[in-house]
């Protein structure tokens, strides 16, 4: 009566029976989870829940482990000892999807649903499924070979192969039979962090005010929830295996969750390692931010810093350089200074100041700095202060093989309302050499001659020094 049929919207399955015999411990019968992060996409899991077995030997299906688990690294164990014995394990991976499921009805039957235009009526035909790519089936259908998208077949069954969530199967053995206390560790790459902080610098540049971040990212799918979380700072070796391919993380920053308290600091063997108090939970393919240093009082020392570079000897120049030197900003991790922690290696971000709320000052990478060592943060460049480089005389004539000597000059401009001073860094190759100077440099390393030159208020200074040089 009817010349066509709707195709049917959704996935029709008409019988999907139990995946598996064995017993199944979910997420719900955790009495306890601690999570372990590294800075390397690493994170060493411990799960401990409560489960019910029978005497003799089954299999325990737990769910709600991360698809990114790395299987050999898996120890499972009961709080009674001798009570449980693990005899092998499998992980299954391999999820319930309509792609998986078309794969798995190659060479089978499946039905082909078609409903009524006007009654929404289903009608299910019969084909066999001749090969599948992708979510498209070839079908043999009322003796003829058709092509159709996943949508329009229902399966009579699921393949048992197949779980609807990454599944960690243990093969268990007991003499008796009811509850234990399972104890699950295992690394899982996945979830990684990084320290992120923020200064405020104070109007004088002489103080910033710094808050430091745990900013913690979880790209698999699956939660984690009310977990002790431990973060760890420090590279640990690692033997070389192929990466997991993760899920493409939907970034959803979690409101900033400031702290009175800074999480616990211990040092593990040659690794700093911070706990937090209060149990986080972290959802699926989500960053999140916890306070790793609150506010805190720093002093700091600006410097503005003119570095040259090894291609100005050597060889004569005519070309007159212009440049801006660098804004830095130097503190001293230690109590006096206001710090004295570890500081992780990380992002910081420096703002200043100004008319109408605070600016971007400059943003630098840190290194990973124990107490009593410096941290340097380089903000920028200095928009008004000014230099220019020039070679002013260049001779060879007369003096040994290999040999230069070479005379600069360094004008330096100071449109601010105050007296600065730079340091101006040359980078002076070879065997070097200096025969005068307008002013007495130092030399902290073999191919350094630093001078530390004052610039009036709106003036100007010219450094000049003549070298000679060995190559």
């Amino acid at each position: 009566m009817f010349a066509r049929y709707v195709i049917a919207a959704g996935l029709f399955v008409t019988s999907l029976p139990t995946l598996a015999a064995e017993p199944v411990t979910t997420p719900e019968d955790r009495t306890s989870l601690s999570l372990t992060v590294y800075q390397q996409n690493l994170a060493l899991v411990h799960d401990v829940r409560r489960i019910k077995f029978s005497a003799g030997r089954e299999r325990l299906a737990i769910v709600g482990v991360p698809s990114a688990l790395i299987p050999e690294t898996v120890l499972a164990e009961g709080a009674t000892p001798n009570r449980l014995r693990v005899l092998g394990q499998v992980y299954e991976a391999a999820l319930l999807t309509p792609e998986a499921l078309l794969e798995a009805a190659v060479g089978g039957m499946v039905h082909v649903v078609t409903v009524h235009p006007e009654t929404g009526a289903e009608t299910f035909t019969e084909a066999e499924v001749l090969r599948a790519q992708g979510r498209e089936a070839l079908v043999r259908l009322d003796d003829r070979i058709r092509t159709l998208d996943v949508r329009r077949l229902a399966f009579v069954s699921a393949p048992t192969a197949l779980r609807v969530r990454p599944t960690l199967v243990l093969d268990l053995a007991s003499t008796t039979e009811g509850e234990e206390t399972l104890s699950l560790s295992y690394l899982t790459s996945g979830l990684n962090w990084r320290a992120d902080y923020v200064a405020q610098l104070s109007k004088d540049e002489t103080e910033i005010r710094l808050a430091g971040w745990v900013t913690l990212t979880n790209t698999t799918a699956t939660a984690f929830k009310d977990a002790r979380l431990r973060v760890v700072a420090g590279s640990i070796n690692r033997t070389a295996r192929r990466p997991i391919a993760q899920p493409r993380l939907k970034a959803r920053m979690t409101a900033l969750e400031a702290s009175a308290d800074a999480p616990a600091e211990s040092a593990v063997s040659d690794l700093r390692v911070f706990d937090f108090e209060e149990a986080i939970s972290i959802g699926r393919k989500e960053v999140r931010q916890l306070a790793l240093l609150p506010g805190t009082q720093v002093q700091v020392k600006k410097e503005y810093r003119l570095e040259g570079n090894a291609s100005h000897f050597g060889n004569i120049r005519r070309d007159v350089g212009h440049d801006y030197p660098a804004a830095r900003f130097h503190l001293e991790n230690t109590k006096a200074a206001g710090l004295g922690r570890s500081l992780p290696g990380g992002t910081l971000r420096l703002y200043a100041p100004a008319t109408g709320g605070k600016v971007l000052r400059g943003e630098d990478t840190i290194r990973h700095t124990p107490k009593g060592e410096t941290v340097t943060i380089t903000a920028g460049r200095a928009t008004d202060i000014t230099s220019e480089r020039r070679q002013t005389e260049f001779r060879r004539e007369g003096l040994p093989r290999n040999v230069t000597e070479s005379a600069h000059a360094i004008m330096l401009r100071n449109a601010k309302d105050e007296a600065v001073i730079v340091t101006v860094v040359e980078h002076i190759p070879g065997n070097w050499r200096m025969l005068s100077e307008s002013q007495a440099h130092t030399k902290r390393k073999a191919d350094e001659a630093v001078w530390r030159v004052s610039v009036p208020a709106g003036g100007e200074t010219e450094l000049t020094y003549r070298v000679r040089t060995r190559f």
